[in-house]
């Protein structure tokens, strides 16, 4: 992924302004004065779970009917092998 220059992504902006929205000065009541990081925290958090949902959605979405075998390989286990009466190696699946 190429670099972005911060000033060109909008989220960056949105959050500069906020920021600037709650700067506490002698002049105005305003906010809690750890409001603003919370609020950049809080929505930290959003965009890493965000960012995290989608690597797990493209790692483990469906890619319609599976096998057994292949559910069971996903999961960590192996299947048994065949019995065969006659002592012959089983057919490769």
């Amino acid at each position: 992924m190429p670099k972005e220059n911060l000033q060109d992504i909008p989220t960056y902006a949105y959050l500069q302004e906020q920021f600037r929205n709650f700067h506490v000065t002698g002049q105005k009541i305003c906010r809690a004065e750890h409001e603003a990081n919370h609020v950049a925290a809080t929505y930290l958090c959003y965009l890493e779970s965000a960012r995290k949902l989608e690597e797990l959605s493209s790692q483990y979405r469906g890619r319609g009917d599976r096998s057994v075998e292949s559910s069971a390989n996903i999961v960590g286990l192996k299947m048994p092998k065949l019995f065969s009466e006659d002592g012959s190696k089983p057919p490769d699946q």
